[in-house]
């Protein structure tokens, strides 16, 4: 019994880390789904009420259909609003709410003396409709089946044991099929943001490549992205000269512990740093003053060289470009502004820092 315990809650708990992993996709899903789920819920409802000039017994029913469709229509526009918006998994479980009791009247109330058919469809989709925790969907599905059941005892015993064990059947079938979806959309999100980090992470170091640069630098263009104020170019000193000394095997060892040194130092501030190429660096730094941007190269510059680098010891020269309030058109502009101080650093004698002068931000500015 403890074995089959431990394996539920393993399978709970990885589960969890991969919405956590990607809450993003998860979030984006479910956004989707709650407004094509009430749109096409509010539409399709609308089709019993047209057949009710034609049907006496859709006619009883229309009350019912006219008032789950003006549900799923206003959940519809209300799920436009922002404030609405951040509760999208309380508005899907409403949305199969209104589902599950039009349902349940429909199969109980309208018509007691016929065995319950669309309330199945609705133990079907449900489980499929959305993402979140197995446990709770499937909780949610089993009040349902049970608020049917007692219903159908009280008020339909004919067909209430037909209706239980059909039922249960669909809901089995729902639960189990809606959990192996959910999970395989998991997967498939997993799979492509493993990819993606692939794609855009440095082998050696774990830091963003070039491309994720490039790439970052793009979307600072749009109106919409935060801007930097800073970027630092880093390069670490005499690397080429450690490397002819001690050989590659031994280079790739210093860059790897180097970017572990660099992941350290940017844990809790807003800073993003790229492998530019070789031994170079930039560093993209998020609402910090001129004299702040300066400090954090400084520490950085000393926490580099105070690492314990396998028995070496490692300095680099850092070059600061400051953005401030400025508009960048060009923001690869901005690095060669930060590069260019860096050779400054290296020419005053390497292991320090060099921000740029005041005038050459000016200018950089108009353009």
């Amino acid at each position: 019994m403890i074995p089959w315990c431990n394996l539920v809650k393993n399978q709970e708990k990885t589960h969890h880390q991969l919405v956590c992993s990607n809450r993003e996709a998860v979030l984006a899903y479910n956004d989707k789904m709650m407004s094509s789920l009430a749109l096409m819920g509010g539409i399709l409802l609308l089709c019993p009420l047209l057949a009710a000039f034609f049907s006496s017994t859709k006619a009883v029913a229309a009350p019912a259909y006219l008032t789950a469709s003006l549900l799923f229509f206003a959940m519809y526009f209300l799920h436009k609003l922002p404030a609405i918006r951040k509760y999208t998994l309380v508005e899907l479980y409403l949305c199969f709410s209104v589902f599950f009791v039009l349902t349940i009247y429909l199969s109980v109330c309208h018509s007691p003396g016929m065995r319950a058919t669309i309330l199945l469809g609705a133990f079907c989709i449900m489980p499929m409709g959305f993402i979140d925790r197995p446990s709770r969907m499937n909780l949610f599905v089993a009040f349902w089946f049970a608020v049917h059941t007692v219903l159908a005892f009280l008020y339909k015993p004919l067909y209430a044991a037909d209706d239980t064990i059909n039922c249960l059947c669909f809901a089995i079938l729902g639960c189990y099929l809606g959990n192996k979806i959910i999970r395989a959309r998991l997967e498939g999100y997993e799979a492509s943001r493993l990819l993606t980090i692939q794609n855009e992470t440095d082998v050696l170091t774990g830091l963003s490549n070039r491309r994720k640069l490039f790439e970052t630098l793009a979307s600072l263009e749009t109106e919409e992205e935060e801007k930097p104020s800073g970027f630092l170019m880093v390069d670490m000193d005499q690397f080429k000269t450690f490397n002819d000394n001690h050989g590659h095997a031994a280079g790739d060892r210093c860059l790897r512990l180097f970017g572990e040194v660099i992941t350290r130092f940017t844990q809790n501030l807003r800073l993003n740093f790229y492998r530019y190429g070789g031994e170079e660096f930039v560093g993209i730094a998020y609402g910090y003053s001129k004299k702040e941007l300066f400090s954090i190269a400084e520490n950085l510059r000393l926490a580099v060289k105070s690492a314990d680098m396998g028995g070496c010891q490692l300095t680099v020269s850092i070059g600061a470009a400051y953005c401030g309030d400025c508009r960048i058109r060009n923001y690869e502009k901005v690095i060669d502004r930060a590069d260019q101080a860096c050779y400054v650093a290296k020419r005053r004698g390497r292991d320090r820092v060099y921000m740029e002068h005041s005038e050459v931000k000016a200018k950089s500015c108009k353009g």
